[in-house]
């Protein structure tokens, strides 16, 4: 009876054991898929990217219709233009406001959910290695401050693009 008991508990771990072992080769499985599937097809760019380095250069990119980019620098200046695509899915050049080209983008080491990665920017205002705080970019615009104020003051706010991934 006692000899029972042992061997239904030990089949019963064998089957959750095995179960376990299934998930795990299932999920190591799709998160390889979705690895190759980014690097055929293109991770999701779109989000904030800050410099490590000791000045600190934001970078906003919105892959939608539109393509837009803005790299802010530390005292507030920010370029801003148009992404083009190139025929590597995960690098784009970048294209000021007039059209012309005026840099480079390359997404490296990111996962398919765009919860993370490392960009690389060469750009006119020097080449950067950022990495993706946040995958809504927000862009700043220089806007007239509203009647109430009455001050005539210019200034910078941000302006949080409405896209966000579904």
């Amino acid at each position: 009876m006692i000899g029972k008991s042992y061997a239904k508990i030990a089949i019963v771990g064998f089957v959750l054991c095995l179960a376990m072992v299934l998930c795990a080769s299932f999920a190591r499985y799709r998160s390889e898929q979705s690895f190759i599937d980014g690097a055929e097809n293109g991770f999701g760019i779109d989000g904030m990217y800050v410099n490590d380095g000791a000045t600190r250069p934001s970078m906003a990119i919105l892959a939608g219709e539109d393509m837009e980019w803005q790299i802010c620098n530390d005292d507030g200046s920010c370029l801003s233009g148009r992404l083009a695509a190139t025929s590597d899915p995960n690098s784009f050049d970048l294209l000021d406001n007039d059209g012309s080209d005026c840099g480079s983008v390359h997404l490296s080491y990111a996962s398919r959910d765009g919860m993370d990665g490392i960009l690389y920017v060469s750009h006119e205002s020097g080449d950067f290695k950022m990495r993706r705080t946040n995958r809504v970019p927000a862009f700043f615009e220089e806007r007239e401050f509203p009647a109430v104020c009455r001050s005539g003051r210019r200034g910078i706010e941000p302006r949080i693009h409405p896209y966000t991934h579904g």
